[in-house]
């Protein structure tokens, strides 16, 4: 990691995160990242029900990941999260897979991209004050 990740959590390979060659399928990743922030939202005091119940939401509009090293069925995975970017109305999410079953060893690095909108036109608006003071805290 080159700066601090406020969060982390950890989650265990299951069989059906494998593919034929054996190891965490690409595909994956995206979807751990994803358990990942919901984490950290949770963590922060924004768990997905609130957002809703304020009427704002996440629109997820880029996500990638890089991968350094294969993980395995069974690995213990240690996920951290962290608010890379805040913006008017995006908000850019960084993501670093660590494999403690295996030394500890980056697995991956990726991010997601979301912009905040209105829960019920699905509009464009501004990341809410509270939303981001809670992001900017963690940094």
């Amino acid at each position: 990691m080159t700066e601090p990740y406020p969060f982390s959590t950890t989650l265990k390979v299951r069989f059906n995160e494998t593919d034929a060659q054996g190891h965490v399928n690409f595909a994956q990743y995206l979807n751990l990242f994803d358990v990942a922030l919901v984490e950290y939202l949770r963590h922060i005091g924004f768990s997905y029900q609130r957002m809703l119940d304020e009427d704002f939401d996440m629109l997820y509009v880029d996500a990638h990941a890089s991968y350094s090293a294969p993980a395995y069925f069974d690995n213990l995975l240690r996920i951290h999260c962290r608010a890379g970017k805040v913006g008017g109305s995006s908000v850019r999410f960084d993501f670093e897979v660590f494999n403690e079953s295996k030394e500890n060893r980056l697995t991956a690095k990726g991010e997601i991209t979301i912009v905040t909108a209105d829960r019920k036109t699905f509009q464009k608006m501004r990341v809410p004050d509270h939303f981001r003071q809670a992001l900017e805290r963690q940094d």
